[in-house]
């Protein structure tokens, strides 16, 4: 069971998160929404009505124009962070796959709560378990669910939580229908992130390679050589697999990016989510 990595934990404490969010609802905190509510930040002011909260009358303006006004101010919320994190087999293939979801996990994670966010973590494994960013800390993933993504996000569904931002960390290789899925996660969503994560031979198959290859979650398996038109094959949907992903999440108004294993942690972080405006370096 992989942990997150000295590197990882340290970048996220000097990072802040960047990704586009407009928050619904939540609790006193520091971000403002758009919204009407009850905090000290001053918005405006309007006529006053029956019923009008007398201890939010402007005097002053009173004073002027002898017509009664209201103060309005902006609703000051904590925004939340859910951090969704395919717990599922196909994230362990090689130790250094199962490495790169943790740390990156864990990069998010910690730079959200620096950002001033809560966070909690969700892993999408045969139950879906709503859990902690210290759990992700201390004990990492265990990467031994059987579910596919589509599955398991719609079984976390109904207990995400109204205004969060959500991000999602999988390689979206199993099967799925992209619309539904970007759909059941902006539902209700202050924003949205989808980071598909792939090994070097996820991304890059070899040329001639004689592979068995096992389903991670069904234990099915075929063996085959690896030729170019496979590899060509193979390519092309993984292509339409991110095009539809970052189709799908445009419209709901989200960020995709793809994370192709390769270098240590930060240079990785650096060339995608920060390029991408995920991330904010410090």
């Amino acid at each position: 069971m992989p942990v997150p990595s000295p590197e990882a934990l340290a970048l996220g404490r000097a990072w802040r998160l960047a990704v586009a969010f407009e928050p619904r609802r939540g609790l006193v905190g520091e971000r403002l929404a758009r919204s009407v509510g009850s905090s000290l930040e001053f918005q405006d002011r309007r006529a006053y009505q029956a019923g009008d909260d007398v201890r939010h009358l402007d005097w002053r303006a009173f004073a002027r124009t002898d017509q009664l006004f209201v103060r309005q101010y902006r609703e000051e919320i904590q925004p939340r962070l859910e951090l969704l994190v395919d717990d599922s087999r196909s994230m362990a293939v090689t130790p250094e796959k199962a490495q790169l979801t943790v740390d990156l996990a864990a990069l998010l994670g910690t730079s959200a709560l620096a950002s001033g966010f809560a966070v909690d973590v969700i892993f999408l494994g045969d139950r879906s378990e709503r859990s902690s960013l210290e759990r992700l800390l201390g004990e990492g993933a265990g990467f031994d669910g059987r579910s596919t993504i589509g599955a398991s996000v719609q079984a976390a569904s109904s207990s995400l939580r109204p205004g969060s931002l959500r991000l999602v960390l999988s390689d979206f290789l199993s099967p799925h229908d992209a619309a539904g899925l970007v759909r059941s996660l902006a539902r209700g969503a202050g924003g949205i992130g989808l980071l598909a994560l792939l090994g070097k031979e996820d991304a890059e198959p070899v040329v001639g390679k004689a592979l068995r290859l096992v389903d991670a979650e069904t234990g099915e398996h075929l063996d085959l050589v690896v030729d170019r038109e496979l590899v060509a094959g193979y390519l092309e949907r993984l292509r339409r697999l991110g095009e539809g992903l970052e189709r799908e999440c445009a419209r709901h108004g989200g960020t995709f990016a793809s994370v192709v294993l390769h270098g240590g942690i930060e240079e990785l972080a650096r060339d995608t989510l920060v390029e991408r405006g995920i991330l904010i370096p410090g």
